[in-house]
């Protein structure tokens, strides 16, 4: 009776197959798997951080008074408005206040890659807060400020949502998606950012979504606006 088997070299050759094919597919795998976490993540902050602006609104009143002991780029100031009106509203285990270069660590916010604010300098002028699944959110001042007294006399907060927390690349567009809140206007509740940080200018999630792809691009700092037109959706055609 004559047996039928495989060759060393036959199974050698078939492994070596499997190998390549796993190699060109996995990183794919990988990388849809990390943008649907990302994507559930960024739709339970948007959704949390507006329902805490919501509760603050009816223990605190009119958002458009939170702003009257803000200092503008001072940490301590900036601790004193987050604790005071959101984040007694949201599930936070780690506050940063108290040794704020220590939890800092060597976190950076990177706007593009190389381009990174971190450290003391993180440290003295903005927020950190960490959540319970490791993501986390920093803030920075932005809008007016008064010359001689040092107070927001108009308030924007950048409020960044960083995915996966302290873990890598900390950049905006791919770990890192940036909001913005105009507390003392018309429209109090967390919205994508529309600033263009790198080129100037804005955009605005009623254009048209070419304009938004080109956008994300070149200023990473607009792509939530991407992602919120698309549903938070990473699309096969986002640019990160």
């Amino acid at each position: 009776m004559r047996i039928m088997a495989f060759t060393l070299a036959e199974v050698l050759i078939t492994l070596g197959i499997i190998g390549i094919v796993a190699a060109m597919t996995l990183p794919s795998v990988i990388n849809k798997i990390q943008n649907k976490d990302k994507t559930a993540r960024l739709k339970k902050f948007y959704s949390s951080i507006n329902q805490a602006v919501n509760r603050s609104i009816v223990d605190n009143g009119d958002p458009v008074y939170w702003v009257e002991t803000l200092a503008y780029h001072n940490s301590d100031s900036l601790y004193d408005w987050f604790d005071k009106y959101i984040m007694k509203y949201m599930v936070v285990i780690k506050n940063c206040r108290n040794g704020k270069s220590a939890c800092v660590g060597d976190y950076k916010v990177c706007n593009t890659p190389g381009q990174c604010t971190g450290g003391s300098a993180l440290a003295n002028s903005e927020v950190l807060y960490i959540f319970g699944d490791g993501s986390m959110i920093t803030s920075i001042t932005g809008g007016g400020v008064d010359n001689e007294t040092g107070m927001a006399t108009s308030l924007t907060l950048h409020v960044r949502f960083d995915t996966n927390g302290y873990q890598k690349p900390n950049t905006l567009g791919m770990d890192i998606f940036s909001f913005r809140m105009d507390i003392n206007k018309n429209f109090h509740y967390a919205k994508c950012d529309t600033h263009k940080s790198i080129t100037g200018g804005s955009v605005s999630l009623s254009d048209n979504r070419d304009k938004l792809v080109s956008a994300c691009k070149t200023d990473p700092q607009t792509c939530g606006c991407l992602l919120m037109y698309d549903d938070w959706e990473f699309k096969n055609d986002y640019p990160w």
